[in-house]
């Protein structure tokens, strides 16, 4: 019998879902940002955003606390990557120009072998060993410079605060990058099937309540207090 692995929703507030895991490549993996109701990251106008570099502090997610969702021990812990802005056409860009470029996508392959060094790719990023279930570690991706304090082999515990959000390594905005595996190494792509404990999804003007479930892209949801 397949034990279902349940763990907390790894921040507070509201937030769009950028990726939901579905997505070739991305498999079981979650990006995670601030917009507002008109689907803007920042306070400009999505035009302003479309075509030029908005101040990082400008973003609604932006600094934003990232929390453990599990009681655990940190395994890695990689702070000190700089961040960047740039407007959404440039970083659609630069995307584009890495995916035909020889060179680049060597370069990538180079980062994503074993041992490599992920940091390009990752930015700012932890790796979370969970203390709960065994063979099972959280993988926090482009937080923002300065905010991981942590080091190898601290013990955290869950709901506690363990970086900030940020615009780290590959990134178009600032958003976290979640997903769980079974190995410490991102590199391996071992990643595994989860379901947030708790959270809400805003359905036709209101806020449902969802258990032991996951958010589809393009929803907008929001954390709650754990249960008791």
């Amino acid at each position: 019998m397949t034990v279902e692995l349940i763990v907390d929703f790894p921040l507070q507030g509201e937030w769009f879902v950028g990726a939901d895991g579905t997505e070739p490549g991305h498999e079981l993996a979650f990006d995670f940002i601030r917009l507002d109701t008109k689907l803007r990251a920042t306070q400009k106008s999505s035009l302003h955003e479309l075509l030029t570099a908005v101040p990082l502090e400008m973003y609604l997610g932006w600094g934003q606390p990232i929390l453990s969702p599990f009681n655990g021990r940190v395994v890695t812990a990689v702070d000190g990557c700089s961040e960047k802005s740039q407007s959404f056409i440039m970083a659609m860009w630069d995307g584009l120009s890495a995916a035909v470029s020889p060179t680049q996508r060597q370069q990538l392959e180079t980062l994503q072998t074993e041992g490599g060094d992920i940091s390009p790719l990752a930015g700012n990023h932890l790796v979370i060993e969970s203390t709960e279930s065994e063979g099972v570690f959280a993988f926090i991706a482009h937080a923002r410079r300065g905010s991981i304090t942590l080091r190898a082999g601290d013990i955290v515990c869950a709901h506690q605060q363990v970086a900030e959000v940020g615009n780290s390594g590959s990134s178009m905005a600032p958003h976290l990058h979640f997903h769980l595996m079974s190995d410490p190494s991102p590199q391996s792509v071992q990643v595994i099937p989860f379901k947030f404990a708790r959270y809400e999804v805003f359905v036709k003007g209101e806020w449902r309540l969802q258990e032991r479930a996951l958010p589809k892209k393009r929803q907008r949801i929001r954390s709650i207090a754990p249960a008791a």
